[in-house]
């Protein structure tokens, strides 16, 4: 198991502030299908998005619009294979539907 976190709040590197939504790419560089839980929850512990997808090998997921309305929040991401080396994340975070940063896995604490 693979686990990502990504941490957004107020006047930190990721500043909760400025991001309306997200939308989320998960791609799977490997040769062997996985899935994904993807859990956002705001940092007062109450939860703004849970899915489950499934990547299969070589492919790209995409969630669009996950909003977290400015509020400070964390993206978790856990897969059922044993190697991050093989999930790409990339999060295009916008305000008012407009680009305003984009974060990758370097920006994502990783647990294997």
């Amino acid at each position: 198991m693979s686990v990502f976190r990504l941490e957004a709040a107020p006047f930190s590197p990721i500043d909760a502030r400025y991001i309306q939504s997200s939308d989320l790419y998960i791609s799977n560089h490997g040769s062997e299908p996985f899935d994904v839980l993807v859990h956002g929850y705001y940092h007062d512990g109450s939860i703004f998005y849970v899915t489950l997808v499934h990547a299969a090998a070589g492919s790209t997921v995409s969630l669009p619009d996950i909003y977290n309305h400015h509020r400070a929040f964390s993206l978790l991401l856990v897969t059922n294979i044993n190697t991050s080396l093989t999930t790409g994340i990339t999060v295009y975070a916008k305000d008012q539907g407009q680009l305003i940063a984009v974060f990758s896995n370097s920006h994502f604490s990783v647990m294997e």
